[in-house]
């Protein structure tokens, strides 16, 4: 297939623009400082900017599939979350410090009229266990859950209304949430699926969730608007 890749310089997106190479896809990695890209064959390089509807109608343009790899510029790693949940005093003071800004929220409808615009019908989206009600976790899990929606609230209503907005859209759509994510060699040992009962503080390797998204993209039919959890 070609799959284009929306924040392909960030840690996930670049792991989905080298799993989906090697897997034999074309890939058009997009972002919005392409510079940052080293060519590599079958990978196509363009500028776009999630902001700009009219950009990524240009960057999509082509492709069969759309993974977005967005997020805000700062996540908590999995010992800051473990941390954080040792912590009740401060807590309210750590997730007014928190600021992840609106790309998702404001991305996303971008991301589904350019989808729409380039005649593309499939659109995949990273997003984050936190969004889960909890509800097909273990309890201790749901507390954990529970507690990190609390700290990062504004990261988690961000990505809510982008999530929202792609549910509600006609493309062919699947949202992925991941555990969190870490900066390791992959393994492809991990558990995805629909209700999937994963540890949201299980420390997934990038390459991992990576993985689990190309299979959203182009091997998992049975995952077409379906919510993935994604982790271990």
């Amino acid at each position: 297939m070609k799959i284009a890749v929306i924040g392909a310089t960030g840690g996930t997106g670049r792991k989905v623009m080298e799993r989906a190479l090697e897997l034999g896809h074309e890939v058009v990695a997009i972002a919005r400082r392409p510079e940052m890209i080293s060519p590599l064959k079958r990978l196509t390089i363009r500028q776009g900017d999630v902001f700009d509807e009219s950009s990524l109608v240009r960057a999509i343009a082509g492709a069969e599939v759309v993974i977005s790899c967005i997020g805000p510029p700062s996540n908590a790693s999995p010992v800051a979350a473990k941390k954080f949940l040792n912590l009740r005093a401060g807590m309210n003071v750590m997730a007014a410090n928190f600021s992840p800004g609106t790309v998702m929220s404001e991305g996303m409808p971008n991301m589904i009229a350019a989808s729409q615009r380039a005649g593309v019908k499939r659109l995949i989206m990273q997003s984050g266990i936190n969004l889960s009600n909890g509800r097909e976790l273990s309890p201790v899990h749901r507390l954990a859950v529970r507690m990190m929606r609390r700290i990062f609230w504004k990261a988690i209503e961000d990505k809510s209304i982008a999530e929202h907005a792609l549910i509600q859209s006609e493309l062919e759509w699947v949202i992925v949430r991941a555990s969190v994510l870490q900066y390791a060699e992959g393994t492809l040992k991990y558990t995805a699926g629909p209700l999937a009962r994963i540890n949201p503080l299980g420390a997934l390797p990038f390459a991992d969730c990576a993985d689990c998204l190309v299979r959203a993209a182009a091997s998992e039919p049975e995952w077409i608007r379906q919510v993935v959890n994604v982790g271990r």
